[in-house]
């Protein structure tokens, strides 16, 4: 049910807008979200590659740049079939007690599918696509269950498909991938061959070896070069290099925003040949830190498997004009930079999933294998977060480590400071108040909670003659935003509204409300069991705020 208003009844209906939507937190995990707060998604794991439970905040160390770091919160998130996999638990559904069917509410899980079209070697690409397409339509059948929600999504924008449970629909979407190549393999030109690798090691990495092994290539394939324009040509293909990566990242980035948009469990699955982001830390740390603040868990799967490249000398684009035995330097070269390159390519996916506490799936070309381990959730993972006391607004980057006296610890490796003039987001702000627990009483608000059977039926009354309007031509305007959240014991925000009530009222009936005050009610519907509720109300004018919580037992 959506916010009901009784100035709603005035006769002038313009006088009073309504607009309501689900109040879907940044992280559904955190006890304090600000801006100086660095939270920390664990997956801790034992020599056997197994997720270790029962874990407590004493068996965490956080180094910041080797500094011991105090650890602020700490939350266990057990995944949200805890309760339905647990048959004797006090805490289980009736009808699993029973051994009736269990029905499900609204969706608990949102997978989004990312499947890189745009970056790849040519046609490897597009047999990268092909036995991705297998294994992703293989695992959409898999997946979908009453409670899920999956999508797909592409770096090339075509096709989308946004968060269903219309197995058809998605299985069209996968089937129809194709591969949108933006720069070759072998560069802007066959002689001399730069490729993006290559290109990065020369413009950026300034790599004389990679320059001596393009122009001993490129003489050797009768198109001699000199210094100068293999650098130039390194220098454009890199430019453009970086432009593809960078649009890559921002449409994970767009994902990223859009799924924690969704009101459950939230994970992004990316599919990739791989891509080159030395120089965009900063980018992809913003992405983590957005991941993390929305409760996003990136798991990424290295579409290349288990890559077979033929050794130097071996390969086709090498036969082409040599004679006699290959140069000894640019032999070396190349077969030392393989294993390097592979790994630079894999880098960003490797990044993006251990930042946000997921799994990098790679070196196997069992892609239906590694669907379904990217796509189960961690049984358990650590939510951590600190303060970053005493480090300088500047904006750098950080080193992190995160530790356990036994086990091996999967988190994220760093964050940046933040800015002298970074002001806290809207977002940030109602989270923080949300997950609070003292009182404000900014203006005047009573809570009234009206039970009915696993539901919740919240009244808010405000008093408007304590608030300041300001005077546009005959109306007096005001807006108030209030935010109702039930949340439980584990400090994980179980169902959640926001609403907004803009009033433009003319005389005589802000006289009546005034009066008589204005009710909003939102209806909850949760499971049985304990909790908080916190409701935050905020007027536009002065910005004042008044938060309340409440003990709450759902039967």
């Amino acid at each position: 049910m959506f916010w009901l208003l009784a100035a709603m009844m005035v006769q002038a209906q313009d006088e009073v807008r309504v607009s309501s939507h689900a109040y879907v937190p940044q992280s559904p995990y955190t006890l304090r979200v600000d801006t100086r707060l660095v939270e920390i998604a664990a997956v801790v794991r034992d020599g056997h590659g197994k997720v270790v439970p029962g874990l407590t905040k004493d068996d965490f160390r956080i180094l910041d740049g080797g500094k011991e770091r105090l650890i602020d919160h700490f939350v266990v998130d057990k995944g949200p079939d805890e309760a339905l996999n647990d048959h004797k638990s006090a805490s289980a559904p009736q009808a699993l007690k029973s051994g009736v069917p269990a029905t499900f509410g609204p969706p608990t899980r949102f997978l989004a599918l990312f499947i890189d079209d745009v970056n790849g070697k040519d046609g490897a690409l597009a047999g990268d696509l092909k036995r991705t397409q297998v294994a992703a339509e293989k695992f959409v059948r898999e997946a979908l269950k009453p409670d899920v929600r999956i999508a797909v999504f592409t770096a090339s924008g075509t096709p989308n498909v946004n968060f269903t449970s219309d197995e058809a629909k998605l299985i069209e979407a996968v089937g129809a991938l194709k591969a949108h190549v933006k720069m070759r393999e072998d560069g802007l030109t066959a002689c001399p061959r730069v490729t993006p690798y290559l290109a990065m090691r020369i413009a950026y990495d300034r790599d004389p070896s990679a320059l001596r092994a393009v122009m001993t290539d490129s003489g050797q394939k009768n198109c001699p070069v000199s210094r100068m324009e293999v650098v130039t040509q390194a220098e454009e293909t890199w430019r453009q290099v970086k432009e593809i990566s960078t649009d890559t990242l921002n449409t994970v980035g767009r994902v990223v925003d859009h799924l924690g948009k969704m009101p459950g469990r939230r994970e992004l699955l990316i599919a990739s040949s791989g891509f080159l982001t030395v120089t965009m830390q900063e980018q992809k740390n913003k992405i983590i830190d957005r991941a993390l603040r929305a409760g996003v868990v990136i798991d990424a799967l290295d579409s290349k498997g288990l890559y077979g490249e033929a050794l130097p000398g071996s390969r086709p684009q090498d036969a082409v004009g040599y004679k006699g035995a290959f140069p000894a330097e640019w032999f070396q070269f190349e077969t030392l930079e393989l294993p390097v390159r592979l790994q630079t390519l894999n880098e960003p996916m490797a990044n993006l999933a251990e930042g946000t506490g997921g799994i990098f799936y790679h070196n196997n070309n069992d892609l239906a294998a590694g669907f379904r381990e990217i796509g189960m959730p961690a049984e358990v993972t650590y939510r951590i977060g600190f303060r970053p006391e005493g480090v300088a607004p500047d904006g750098a980057y950080h080193k992190l480590k995160v530790t356990t006296r036994k086990y091996s610890v999967q988190a994220r490796p760093g964050y940046f400071a933040p800015t002298e003039n970074a002001a806290e987001s809207l977002q940030s702000k109602i989270d923080r108040e949300i997950m609070a627990d003292d009182m404000k009483d900014g203006f005047p608000v009573r809570v009234a909670v009206e039970r009915a059977a696993a539901a919740l039926s919240i009244v808010v009354h405000v008093d408007i003659s304590k608030l300041r309007f300001e005077k546009q031509g005959d109306r007096q305007v005001q807006r108030i935003s209030f935010t109702t959240a039930l949340i439980d014991g584990q400090g994980r925000v179980t169902a959640a509204k926001e609403g907004q009530m803009d009033l433009a009222l003319t005389e005589a009936t802000y006289k009546r409300l005034a009066a008589s005050g204005v009710n909003a009610k939102i209806t909850l519907q949760v499971p049985a069991g304990a909790y908080k509720l916190r409701q935050v109300a905020e007027e536009a004018v002065d910005g004042k705020m008044a938060c309340s919580s409440h003990a709450i037992d759902v039967k």
